[in-house]
């Protein structure tokens, strides 16, 4: 296991994504035109939605913005891009305190997902979700054998599991 592993996403989810972006863009400029340009009958009330929609625009913005990230996995780090922002972040593997897991609703069509969480020095965090990525499982098998070396205990637990199957 010294090839490196780059994430792949989830290509369903980023779409809908995507579609919902364009959605509340173009429903937001829509108000704004009418705002401008139209003949409305309560102003007032339009400017209020047309601020309410930019605000949710941003905010939809900000949650999209953070699970849009390629992640490679090499034998002596991790390397994080944003894809929006186009920051790169490098987090060597001493520089992890603590990894853990949680399962949360809201996954691939309402189905819970596994989220991974990376702890890394000055209280900073990575989370890798299983419902944005198609290869998660290799790519938390790949973190876990660069952390821990061959053998541990999750590599035990998947090797049994999908001698099963």
């Amino acid at each position: 296991m010294d090839e490196s592993v780059i994430s792949k996403f989830y290509i369903p989810s980023f779409f809908y994504a995507i579609c919902g972006a364009i959605f509340l863009l173009g429903l937001t400029i829509y108000m704004l035109y009418h705002c401008l340009l139209g003949n409305l009958l309560y102003p007032g009330k339009a400017y209020t939605i047309t601020l309410f929609l930019c605000g949710a625009l941003g905010v939809y913005y900000y949650f999209v913005s953070k699970s849009w990230k390629r992640i490679t996995v090499t034998a002596s780090e991790i390397v994080v891009y944003n894809l929006i922002s186009k920051k790169q972040i490098t987090i060597t593997y001493a520089d992890i305190t603590h990894i853990s897991t949680y399962r949360t609703q809201g996954g691939r069509r309402g189905l819970s997902s596994q989220r991974f969480i990376i702890d890394i020095k000055d209280d900073r965090s990575l989370e890798i979700n299983e419902s944005w990525y198609e290869n998660y499982n290799k790519l938390t098998m790949a973190i876990y054998h660069h952390k821990y070396g061959p053998g541990h205990g999750r590599e035990r637990y998947l090797e049994r599991h999908q001698n099963q199957t």
